[in-house]
């Protein structure tokens, strides 16, 4: 170029149209949920697509400025929401803590999207550069055709997660709780919302997701219940498959790779289809808004691919990136770090071992451990300091779903039907071999041995999927550490979740191993004249023949999620009965009710005036003598968990009317084919109340007219 030319260029306009398209989105965002909000408040769905917008402003601008030579295309969009995730689940850390009002977190977070979008109207007539990313691929290696199995599967399973119908005694019960009273409340974090009760020492006063979801119900006026399973928890199915997407381009540097990888992850969920939540699928088309699982197929596979990219290429970017990732899902779910860096551990042993004289990966590995450790430390001391016992001790205390520390910590070992750990004559313990024993998995192990260790020398990739794979079985699997790690530094409970980073790197390997041999096979097939056409449609033909190999194990299990799904429906669990809003709607001070444990178990998570006797009890109760033996003399039988039982049981008038005056119950919820409602209806103190539910009965409980 000339000068001539470089100062024609000069004074050209520049207009970026990437950054542009955010400014117009963000401000159109911002009309459809402030002055023409009661125009669209018929349309709910175009207030939430409006509030998603605002929300992923902030990620989809710092993905694009700082990592998008590594997230480009589809993968920028999980890469976005992931860091939106985590960028404002970091905020709510402080408003949490401090303990203030919904609107000020608003505040903040409206105040952080405004930031970003003068920041990208600034940049929009600014000149970009033109660059190649690392993980710009050649032609020959786009999707093309392979992006229609993938989305068709994808779309699938999102449709599943739409469908179904969430457990009756699921932690997302405990979770919609608390994002109820964020929403109904006055201080966040400073009352419980089952009994009314202060909040001391809680993973709820670092618990952004939920704060999060209560945002986001505010601003799209999307009731908190309606927004987790209708809209939330397929829109997370996507997520999850984009941000494996993401990190298996990254790996593998090429699209068809990572989308036939894709299918394959998808196929494995399809063929471990049940209702159960214990099912691997299962648990992905139920379970993905809880704060748990969201650490383990957002978070884990992102920080993954930031690590990767940052031992690869060295940019400090990255680094930051993976610093960022892991301080963000403590304020998500701490176990979230603690798969992370079991994986990071895997990966830097075996990084290191493949030259051990790099200096520049000495330096990059330990700066990334240095971090991590500096994450644990900081609450490590603070618990240390203000509690004075040990981190596992605080864990079992602070754990969002838990009563007694001690029911938390056994609970494992007394539920053997769950197949999550074994339990060794000598007392130690491990995770369960039902793991390892999966076909999948094992295959993936077996094969994956000889193919990863013939690479481990000269490729980042495979460093990194036999050290998550392998050195985590070793963790979770060789009972003294195993037994350490459940004493010491998480819990036993927790150990089969330290084992969730196998099953990513399992489902990693084989596609790099099925993508390896249709490449193969198609070099092999291009030789042999008229067959040659079908070498590039091989992966997708390879699709569909195993879609259609698993689809019968698939319908039986989509034939149980429907099942349940009409059980539901018909006993009034979900869609839920009109006596759930009615607390919602009708209750406007605080109140305590009496109601059967499955019922208890989601009236908070409808009103936050609402508080039970109560909560999951019968979960306790029912193995109370297995836990009384395991720890003698330390188990605390939540006292209210024995009231409702005894209630609903056949007890005495005396007794029942002794339970609601310890209780000071003022209202008791009753199933109308019980044989208590024609009994209550006759006695002084029980005033029948009028609501729109067919299954229920409610009555007013006037303690000082009862016999």
């Amino acid at each position: 170029m000339t000068w001539k030319d470089e100062g024609v260029n000069k004074g050209r306009f520049y207009i970026r149209w990437f950054e542009a398209g955010v400014v117009l989105a963000v401000v159109a965002a911002c009309v459809v949920v402030g002055p023409l909000r009661g125009v669209f408040a018929t349309a709910p769905v175009l207030l939430l697509v409006a509030t998603a917008i605002l929300f992923s402003t902030p990620g989809v601008l710092i993905v694009r400025w700082f990592c998008r030579d590594y997230f480009s295309g589809a993968a920028l969009a999980p890469a976005a929401f992931v860091t939106s995730v985590g960028l404002f689940a970091l905020l709510a850390v402080p408003m949490l803590i401090l303990q203030t009002t919904l609107d000020a977190y608003l505040w903040s977070c409206g105040l952080t999207v405004a930031v970003c979008w003068l920041a990208a109207l600034v940049i929009t007539f600014r000149p970009e550069h033109e660059e190649r990313g690392r993980d710009g691929v050649e032609p020959s290696e786009r999707g093309g055709l392979l992006w229609v199995p993938f989305a068709g599967l994808v779309a699938g399973l999102a449709y599943i997660a739409r469908i179904t119908s969430p457990s009756y005694y699921g932690d997302i019960w405990i979770y919609l709780s608390w994002v109820r009273e964020y929403l109904g409340g006055d201080r966040l974090a400073s009352v419980e919302p089952f009994f009314g009760g202060e909040v001391g020492l809680s993973r709820a006063r670092i618990n952004g997701w939920l704060l999060e979801q209560a945002a986001v119900s505010r601003v799209s006026g999307i009731d908190p219940v309606d927004l987790v399973f209708s809209y939330l928890n397929p829109a997370l199915v996507v997520v999850a498959f984009l941000v494996f997407y993401a990190l298996a381009r990254i790996l593998f540097e090429s699209e068809k790779a990572a989308l036939l990888s894709g299918c394959l992850y998808s196929l494995f969920f399809l063929v471990h289809l049940s209702q159960s939540r214990i099912a691997w699928g299962g648990e992905f088309v139920q379970r993905l808004p809880e704060d748990k699982l969201v650490a383990k197929f957002l978070f884990l596979p992102l920080a993954l691919a930031c690590a990767f990219a940052f031992l690869q290429g060295g940019a400090k970017r990255y680094f930051v990136g993976f610093g960022f990732l892991c301080c963000a899902v403590m304020a998500i779910h701490p176990i979230g770090l603690a798969i992370i860096g079991i994986s990071m551990a895997g990966f830097a042993v075996m990084h290191l071992a493949a030259d051990p004289r790099d200096r520049a990966a000495w330096a990059r590995i330990s700066a990334m451990g240095f971090a991590g450790v500096a994450i644990v430390a900081v609450p490590a001391a603070l618990v240390s300091a203000f509690t004075d016992e040990p981190l596992s001790n605080a864990l079992a205390d602070s754990d969002i779903n838990s009563g007694d520390p001690e029911v938390l910590r056994n609970m494992i070992f007394v539920s053997p039907e769950r197949n999550r750990i074994l339990e060794l004559a000598d007392g130690s313990y491990m995770m369960h071999p039902s793991l390892l024993l999966d076909p999948v998995i094992a295959v993936a192990f077996l094969v994956g041995l000889p193919f990863l260790l013939w690479r481990l020398k000269r490729n980042l990739a495979a460093q990194l999927l036999f050290g998550v794979m392998y050195v985590a079985a070793v963790v979770v699997y060789v009972p003294p550490i195993a037994t350490f790690l459940g004493d010491n530094v998480v819990l036993p409970g927790q150990i089969w979740r330290l084992a969730w980073p196998v099953q990513l790197a399992a489902v990693l390997t084989l596609g790099w191993l099925v993508w390896t041999a249709t490449t193969f096979v198609a070099g092999w097939l291009r030789g042999l004249g008229p067959a040659r056409f079908f070498a590039g449609a091989l992966p997708v033909l390879l699709v569909v023949a195993l879609t259609a190999a698993a689809w019968p194990q698939a319908q039986a299990g989509l034939e149980s999620i429907r099942a349940h799904s009409e059980t539901s429906r018909k006993s009034g669990f979900y869609p839920s009965d009109p006596i759930f809003p009615w607390f919602r709607d009708e209750i406007s001070s605080p109140v305590v009710v009496l109601a059967p444990d499955i019922q208890s178990a989601r009236i908070p998570a409808y009103s936050y005036e609402a508080n039970v006797v109560s909560r999951r009890g019968g979960l306790v109760l029912r193995v109370l003598p297995e836990l009384q033996n395991r720890a003698p003399g330390q188990i605390e039988v939540p006292q209210g968990s024995l009231d409702v039982r005894e209630f609903f049981s056949e007890s005495t008038l005396q007794k029942r009317v002794e339970i609601l005056r310890r209780n000071n119950v003022d209202y008791v919820m009753i199933a109308n084919d019980s044989q208590l409602t024609g009994a209550l209806d006759r006695l002084p103190g029980f005033v029948p109340v009028g609501t729109p539910s067919e299954r229920y009965d409610l009555y007013r409980i006037d303690l000082e007219k009862l016999p």
